[in-house]
């Protein structure tokens, strides 16, 4: 039982500092204002994710594979890039990158960094849903974003629902060089 314990807690640290190193090289990658990719694979870095009253902080890669989502967000593949019309979908685990997300308002700002630019989104609702609720990510007509986790935050073992923040966003967005995705 203790060599189990121990190596339970190897394994939790190690996934835990891989995820924030990997956290870091890509926020210095995006400050080094690095071009993004135009045809984005899985993993690829696509920019990032905050909201200031939460003080979360994300860094956003293209898909949602297992690996991805370890080591941090991931945008939905088949939903809009930010800063297109169309809805955005992200997504990440509950328990590490979007926890804080149990306490987003109505009316919270939302920031996707991309390039150097910054575009606003105010969040406009909050659902819990079932899995299987797949119009969350439906395609919308002016620019918005979803980010989607599991529920309840603190559940043990594969949650049974899923917590859906909506925002849209604002035009008062400071745009730089716009980012290409593809």
């Amino acid at each position: 039982m203790f060599v189990a314990g121990v190596l339970c807690i190897a394994t939790y640290g190690f996934v835990t500092v891989q995820a924030h190193v990997h956290q870091r090289n890509l926020a210095l990658a995006l400050e080094k204002n690095e071009p993004i990719s135009a045809r984005l694979s899985e993993g690829d870095l696509l920019g990032k994710l905050e909201i200031p009253r939460l003080d979360l902080s994300v860094m956003m890669m293209e898909g949602i594979a297992e690996e991805t989502l370890r080591l941090g967000g991931g945008h939905i593949p088949g939903t809009a890039f930010p800063g297109r019309p169309g809805n955005s979908g992200f997504a990440a685990h509950r328990d590490t990158f979007f926890r804080k997300l149990r306490n987003v308002r109505k009316d919270d700002l939302i920031q996707f960094t991309s390039g150097s630019r910054t575009l606003s989104y105010r969040v406009t609702s909050t659902a819990v849903v079932h899995p299987s609720a797949a119009d969350v990510l439906d395609p919308t007509s002016s620019e918005t974003i979803t980010l989607v986790t599991c529920f309840p935050f603190y559940y043990v073992g594969p949650a049974p629902k899923r917590f859906v923040v909506h925002a849209v966003r604002l035009q008062d967005s400071k745009d730089g060089k716009e980012a290409v995705y593809e």
